[in-house]
């Protein structure tokens, strides 16, 4: 049996936690953004529709934020039934996850700014860098999660690796986004932000060994 470490504890407590970590990053996203006229926001001294219209950026980087944290959260909600506990490690590499969530909107708002400037190339790496940091602590917590560890048991083995296939796949582009994103920017902005576009997609049903499927009661509480 593998090992774990620290105290083992269910899933509650952690997957709430996480959760509200998500709630607050995606609601700080439109709290950024202030309407023309208040104290912090732009004059709207060439009329109210026109000063909304050049806030563009901001708008970009509300829905690119949103769309690449969202997609996060899509895949905790997924993988939530798929764990059966946490231990010391496991939440380390979740914390390590959170930040790089939290962090997201920085690197997002840098590469909307200087969209379409001559620093658009520079803004692409640090684009490309931010959208790789939770993509890694994403996939290591998985690999760490997969020897029989922490994951249910009775999953199929050849779920598993589809599953282990796809994030590795993933993180792999965004990793290659990073080096490209110095010689042709455009093309890695689309890497990057491509892969929380394919996240939209509906993931595979989770597949169990024959005779060990979870009953509906298990099922409806996860």
């Amino acid at each position: 049996m593998p090992q774990t470490h620290g105290a083992e504890r269910g899933l509650s407590r952690f997957e709430g936690f996480t959760d509200a970590v998500f709630a607050i990053a995606l609601t700080l996203l439109i709290v950024e953004i202030k309407p023309p006229g208040s104290p912090e926001g732009p004059q709207p001294d060439g009329g109210l529709f026109h000063t909304i219209f050049g806030q563009w950026r901001e708008f970009l980087t509300l829905f690119v934020s949103f769309l690449s944290i969202g997609v996060y959260w899509l895949q905790h909600h997924y993988t939530g039934r798929l764990y059966t506990k946490s231990d010391h490690y496991f939440s380390l590499l979740n914390l390590g996850f959170l930040l790089g969530v939290t962090v997201l909107p920085y690197p997002l708002q840098v590469w909307c700014t200087y969209l379409g400037t001559p620093q658009e190339a520079s803004a692409t790496v640090v684009l490309t860098a931010g959208m790789l940091l939770p993509g890694v602590f994403w996939v290591g917590k998985w690999v760490y999660a997969l020897p029989g560890r922490l994951i249910d048991r009775r999953l199929d083995r050849g779920y598993l690796r589809g599953i282990t296939t796809r994030y590795i796949i993933s993180v792999g582009i965004q990793a290659l986004a990073v080096p490209v994103a110095f010689i042709w920017p455009r093309a890695a902005a689309v890497l990057s932000l491509g892969v929380s576009v394919f996240y939209l997609l509906a993931p595979p049903r989770p597949q169990y060994k024959e005779g060990q499927r979870p009953s509906e009661e298990e099922r409806a509480s996860t």
